[in-house]
């Protein structure tokens, strides 16, 4: 099993442990770091197929960062993986900043614009593309209207980009499914990372190992899914 990756937001978190997942399974890995300390990091540990590009999906330059990088080791990508993310810290109406929503929706929505439109491409050239964005249940209309996290203090911001994200999936879906090019969302768990919310209740490498299995079992034929890693289908 191999193929070429291209990961957001790979130097922590669940970003960095795909990095390390796909790249024991011999994958030729792109890892996109915003912070170049990081990127040498990331360059000293992995020394081979491994060629982290330096970029921030929050700006428009990350897109030429991107496409020149993948030019001069291959004309493929197998699967881009929308991980980088941000999160917010107002909950309350009367205390929301609108620069904070607007840097979420930058980054959760915008951005995933951004790195679609420069591996398009190259996404082209695979034979089983795929895009997979790293959304979360907050995102979830039907399970925020459910009343499941009331009183929980999650963010105005993070619950609106992943929302406006999801339909953003679908959107893709819509456009690109007819092209070969299957897309999905997961929810990755609650993972116990510097984010990470009160309940949660798994390590990122757990969750890295369950949605690298997953990704092998995905086509243009089971696109436009909505799931966790144990494989549990969500309601949008």
């Amino acid at each position: 099993m191999s193929g070429h990756v291209l990961i957001t937001g790979a130097n922590r978190g669940l970003g960095y442990e795909l990095l390390k997942v796909f790249h024991a399974n011999n994958y030729v890995v792109f890892p996109l770091i915003r912070n170049n300390t990081a990127l040498q990091r990331i360059r000293e540990e992995f020394s081979e197929r491994c060629y982290p590009i330096e970029g921030d999906v929050g700006l428009d330059s990350c897109k030429k960062n991107i496409e020149l990088t993948i030019k001069k080791y291959t004309n493929k990508i197998d699967i881009l993986i929308n991980n980088a993310g941000i999160p917010g810290v107002e909950y309350q109406i009367d205390k929301v900043n609108t620069s904070e929503v607007y840097d979420l929706f930058n980054i959760h929505c915008l951005g995933i614009i951004r790195t679609v439109q420069a591996t398009l491409p190259f996404l082209f050239n695979s034979s089983n593309p795929r895009i997979i964005n790293v959304s979360s249940r907050l995102g979830s209309l039907s399970k925020m209207a459910s009343g499941e996290f009331k009183d929980r203090h999650f963010s105005y911001s993070y619950r609106i980009a992943k929302a406006a994200q999801n339909m953003l999936s679908i959107c893709l879906h819509n456009e690109l499914n007819s092209k070969g090019i299957h897309v999905s969302v997961i929810h990755p768990g609650r993972l116990k990372t510097d984010s990470g919310s009160s309940d949660a209740d798994m390590e990122a490498f757990e969750a890295a190992e369950l949605i690298f299995r997953w990704i092998q079992t995905l086509n243009k034929e089971n696109s436009c899914q909505y799931v966790q890693p144990f494989f549990k289908e969500l309601k949008w």
